[in-house]
């Protein structure tokens, strides 16, 4: 009887076993190279061997139209840009995931502006979107490997079927890919009016500037950054694009600049006055709409230094 029930027992764990891993199978085949997002594009930007590489945050994701670079200088451009990730080495660890994937591209254009954070230790990260993420979770490839662990997903969530999938309630967006196309434009083209109900006019974001005591630490972070790019025979050159009026704060904005040139790095301010007076070209106080991007890039084509650093 008790063997009978045993063997029963253990045949239901392993068809459940089966069943699992089979539908964890599936669901990994069917989002294979594929978004479920829209900006989880780690897989959709293998094979690209583009000349120019957008980096940096949502700043960068937001603002840095790679269709403009493509049309403008016949270059071919990918912005992988991660939303909501600040830190440098958040930022270099996308660079070496895309670069693993990917030849070396001519030209990194990184958005280095007040809101770049420096990190203390390899084990910082921030947890933004982690819940999208978390489809890379199970069974890393080789490449993504450090991302994965950049946001700390537990063993759990690498090695048991499915248990990605159902903690962070992925199994609807994975079956669906409803959202899989939502940045047709390769980057985060938002059409949105400013509603400043939802996103009240105010300068509380300037809290998330770096502060004075960060600035050393950021400019030998930056430098690292530039070092590695050279190793791969890339030439990096930093952009700060607008924020809204009430955010702008002139001596910060210039201190990026100068963390840049003191580690003889190109840097674009295309924070332009025009811009950054009119709210009608954003969406929120730090982010561009889709009016804004294109106003920027009217400006950007004409900006010399950006024309001399592509020829």
């Amino acid at each position: 009887m008790i063997i009978n029930f045993l063997k029963k027992t253990v045949s239901f764990s392993i068809l459940i076993v089966v069943i699992i891993t089979t539908l964890q199978i599936l669901i990994t085949f069917r989002i294979k190279d594929k978004t479920v997002f829209g900006h989880d594009n780690w897989d959709t930007t293998s094979n690209i061997d583009a000349d120019i590489v957008l980096l940096g945050s949502s700043r960068c994701w937001m603002h840095l139209d790679p269709g403009f670079f493509n049309k403008k200088f016949n270059l071919k451009t990918v912005n992988i840009g991660m939303n909501g990730h600040s830190k440098i080495n958040s930022i270099q660890l996308r660079l070496e995931n895309y670069l693993m994937k990917n030849k070396s591209p001519k030209f990194v254009i990184f958005s280095f502006d007040p809101f770049i954070e420096p990190y203390f230790n390899k084990s910082d990260s921030n947890l933004i979107n982690k819940d999208k993420y978390s489809r890379f979770a199970f069974m890393p490839t080789k490449e993504n490997e450090a991302l994965v662990e950049y946001f700390k997903f537990n063993n759990a969530e690498k090695y048991i079927p499915l248990y990605a999938i159902f903690k962070y309630k992925l199994l609807g967006d994975c079956v669906t890919l409803n959202n899989s196309n939502l940045f047709p434009e390769g980057f985060g083209m938002n059409d949105e009016v400013w509603n400043t109900t939802k996103s009240p006019v105010n300068d509380e974001l300037k809290k998330y500037y770096f502060t004075d005591n960060e600035a050393s630490i950021l400019k030998k972070q930056l430098y690292n950054l530039n070092e590695f790019c050279k190793k791969k025979e890339i030439k990096l050159i930093c952009i700060q694009t607008p924020v809204y009026k009430v955010l702008y704060d002139k001596k910060k904005f210039q201190q990026t600049i100068s963390i840049c040139e003191s580690n003889n790095i190109e840097v674009i301010d295309a924070n332009y006055e025009i811009i950054r007076n009119n709210s009608i070209n954003f969406y929120n106080t730090n982010h561009l709409n889709k009016k804004g991007v294109n106003e920027m890039n009217k400006l950007l084509k004409n900006e010399q230094k950006l024309i001399n650093f592509l020829k």
